[in-house]
């Protein structure tokens, strides 16, 4: 758990070394899970209780459960970021929500958006989808941005697949 922490807190802080100005960039990062939706869905969508399956996360609050206007803030280890549901949608698993603050030495981005969602695969498992956008600020290059975004989703998705499967055996 702390070398995910140093290592996330490592990449967040070279990102803003690039000499590159501002840009609009994205990232989508998507995991097959031999889990049902439902089961996936059950683990992973307390908007507050990301750092139950999020393993560079030290801890997490919310205001409002899942429910949209609820504020979470995730503890990195020191640093923290503070996010807004958007939108929950039960029905279709998945929810939206936005950064709202976030020290742009630890993640130099402004204008996050991100959306999760969960949906069945055809194969009795489940695709997870972890998608966003953002601008990024203080001349950080959107690659360098992108790349450390990426390794952030592809680590929870990574964890929640692998706490998933290794349960079901």
């Amino acid at each position: 758990m702390i070398k995910a922490i140093r290592l996330l807190t490592a990449l967040f802080l070279t990102l803003g070394m690039s000499t590159a100005y501002a840009e609009t960039a994205s990232v989508t990062e998507k995991v097959e899970i031999a889990a049902s939706p439902a089961d996936v869905w059950a683990a992973s969508k307390d908007f507050g209780n990301i750092h139950s399956w999020h393993p560079a996360f030290v801890g997490s609050t919310n205001t409002n459960g899942n429910h949209p206007g609820s504020v979470r803030v995730i503890d990195l280890g020191g640093p923290t970021i503070t996010e807004e549901l958007v939108r929950f949608n039960e029905e279709h698993m998945n929810f939206t929500y936005k950064i709202n603050e976030v020290d742009p030495a630890v993640l130099p981005i402004e204008n996050y958006i991100s959306w999760y969602a969960v949906r069945a695969n055809g194969q009795g498992g489940s695709s997870v989808v972890w998608m966003g956008n953002f601008d990024t600020i203080n001349g950080a290059a959107a690659a360098d941005v992108e790349k450390g975004v990426s390794g952030v989703y592809r680590g929870g998705l990574d964890n929640l697949k692998a706490m998933l499967e290794d349960s079901a055996e």
